[in-house]
Formats: C-alpha cells, sequence, structure tokens
C-alpha cells in the first residue's frame, strides 16, 4: 500500500465523496502516467509523436541517440502505462499519443482533487476560486 492510500484514513474532513475522490486518486496517481512521463528518453519519445503523429519505432529512432531495443523497451512502457497506443500493419507496429486516455486520466485527477480540496480546505479553495473568477 502506498503512502497515498495508507493517508486516506487519516483525514479528518472525511465524507463518503472525499473516500471515493481519494480512492480514484490513489488509483490514478499509481497508474503509471506520471512514471512514464518522468524518464528523459519517454519524454522525448511523447514529444516526437506529438510533433510528427503516429511512427513506427524506426522511425522513432530517428530522432533519439538511444539503440531500437531501448526505444522499444521504452515503448511498451508507455504503452502499459496508457500514454501511446500501437496498431500492427503488416511487420511494423506503428505508435500514437492515447490523447483521450490522457486527458480523461488528468480530468478525474483534477475533478477528485476539488472534491477533496472543496471539502477539506473550503477557505483555501475559495480562496482559488475567487482568483479563477478574475
Amino acid at each position: 500500500m502506498s503512502a497515498l492510500a495508507g493517508d486516506k484514513t487519516d483525514i479528518v474532513c472525511q465524507t463518503e465523496a472525499v473516500t471515493g475522490a481519494i480512492a480514484t486518486l490513489c488509483d490514478d496517481l499509481e497508474s503509471g502516467l506520471f512514471k512514464a512521463l518522468s524518464e528523459p528518453t519517454r519524454q522525448r519519445i511523447v514529444s516526437i509523436l506529438l510533433q510528427h503523429g503516429r511512427l513506427n519505432v524506426l522511425q522513432i529512432k530517428e530522432y533519439c541517440p538511444q539503440d531500437r531495443s531501448v526505444i522499444s523497451r521504452h515503448l511498451k512502457f508507455l504503452r502499459e502505462s496508457g500514454v501511446v497506443v500501437h496498431m500492427q500493419e503488416g511487420r511494423y507496429a506503428y505508435y500514437e499519443l492515447n490523447g483521450f486516455g490522457i486527458i480523461i486520466t488528468l480530468r478525474r485527477i483534477l475533478e477528485q482533487m476539488q472534491v477533496v480540496m472543496a471539502s477539506c480546505c473550503p477557505i483555501a479553495w475559495a480562496e482559488f476560486e475567487a482568483r479563477q473568477s478574475c
């Protein structure tokens, strides 16, 4: 159990909504998205796919100094983390960003953080909302 998951019972303002939000947050934060995006080579691959769209390993390799095997290993991690999707076309697997999946995860994180902050830190949350409306 992670530190985040272990801490969820220590929150004073815990309601059913907050408990659910914290559980969802823990799942999303531990899903691997941030770990996948924290490594420089994987960041480079994501950047390449952002700029060029769907590519195969050999095409991605053209923009990276690493060996093809290293690129393939990072693509596997990105795929398992839900950051990229791949499609097999003949001999080649093509990779592209899973934009909708990333957006859904990030939106869910933001929504659940709003639930937790509004319930547990109402004064800070009200100040934040007031700044956002300016």
